[in-house]
């Protein structure tokens, strides 16, 4: 089984990771291989999420708050990651996973301030002047 990671554009080689790679699994490597699996769903779900839309200021929160609970973790899983003795492979796809995160972080963001602006806006507009 391979994992690609191919919407990083510059990922290439380095978010590769192999069935040979689990001989020298330890908790990190299996954690990675997990967010690699979610990131690879979130990639796609996502973005056609901000393009939704009636989604509202709420909905946005919360994908906001799952997305910030899986920057949180990774956190912790580059520290596993980044123990001795692993392969600078994996260390490379951890860079490559948290640019993924933070992308997402950063367009879901993004996405809450242009919609909390046109929520504003159209209230005043509502407003009798």
């Amino acid at each position: 089984m391979q994992y690609v990671l191919s919407f990083v554009p510059d990922a290439g080689e380095d978010a590769m990771m192999t069935e040979e790679d689990s001989k020298t699994d330890n908790e990190g490597v299996a954690r990675l291989k997990q967010h690699a699996g979610l990131v690879q769903k979130l990639v796609k779900q996502v973005p056609a999420a901000l393009a939704n839309p009636g989604l509202t200021l709420e909905q946005l929160s919360k994908l906001n708050r799952l997305i910030q609970r899986g920057i949180d973790d990774f956190k912790n899983v580059q520290t596993l990651v980044n123990e001795p003795g692993l392969e600078g492979t994996y260390k490379r796809a951890a860079s490559s996973l948290e640019k993924i995160w933070l992308h997402l972080s950063s367009a879901t963001e993004a996405r809450m301030n242009d919609l909390a602006k046109n929520e504003s806006y159209e209230s005043g507009s509502e407003k009798p002047g």
